[in-house]
């Protein structure tokens, strides 16, 4: 097991099968209580010259699948964005939906800092400079300041015991509120 040290631990969660998963800078590490499993660069199918691991957050979804959101900002290669484990195989999820930088004009889903999962079971994604994204299971929709969402930056998405997403943004900072159709600054 590498060492884990306090800067290039990111993220851990304990998912409903009992699995302890932590996301550092350089490895993804799942523990089942008796044996580690981990998973790099290369084990993840990544291009460690165009592609760089670095996990901001971890989610586990309603239906049991994981998510990763990936943001090498200071690298000169960018994020990867989302990666999502059904339990048998990683996805690159933001390649498969053509959501790269590179292959995009506009906003990208390259740099997640933050994953979560709204009543209805639509994934969202908090990007560093491309807002919010709301994945339904079939597309995936960029919500931005034509939406009310102010913040291009979104550190948090949270999901009230009332089942509203809130969002927590900077630059500028604020809280939002989605209301079905856009957001609403809420402080």
């Amino acid at each position: 097991l590498p060492i884990v040290a306090g800067k290039d631990m990111v993220e851990f969660i304990k998912s409903k099968n009992g699995m302890v998963w932590f996301g550092t800078y350089r490895v993804l590490i799942g523990y089942d209580g008796k044996q580690f499993k981990m998973f790099n660069t290369d084990s993840l199918g990544l291009n460690d010259t165009t592609e760089a691991l670095h996990i901001r957050c971890i989610m586990e979804d309603s239906k049991g699948n994981l998510w990763f959101g990936n943001n090498a900002g200071g690298s000169p290669i960018g994020g990867i964005g989302v990666l999502k484990y059904d339990g048998k195989e990683f996805i690159h999820f933001t390649k498969q939906h053509q959501l790269r930088k590179k292959d995009t004009k506009g906003n990208s889903l390259d740099r997640v800092f933050s994953i979560g999962e709204d009543a209805s079971g639509n994934i969202w994604f908090g990007t560093v400079e491309s807002g919010v994204w709301r994945y339904d299971g079939n597309s995936v929709k960029n919500f931005t300041t034509d939406d009310g969402l102010e913040s291009k930056h979104i550190w948090k998405i949270y999901k009230s015991k009332q089942g509203e997403l809130w969002l927590g943004g900077a630059t500028p900072s604020g809280v939002f509120r989605f209301n079905g159709k856009s957001f609403e600054r809420i402080y």
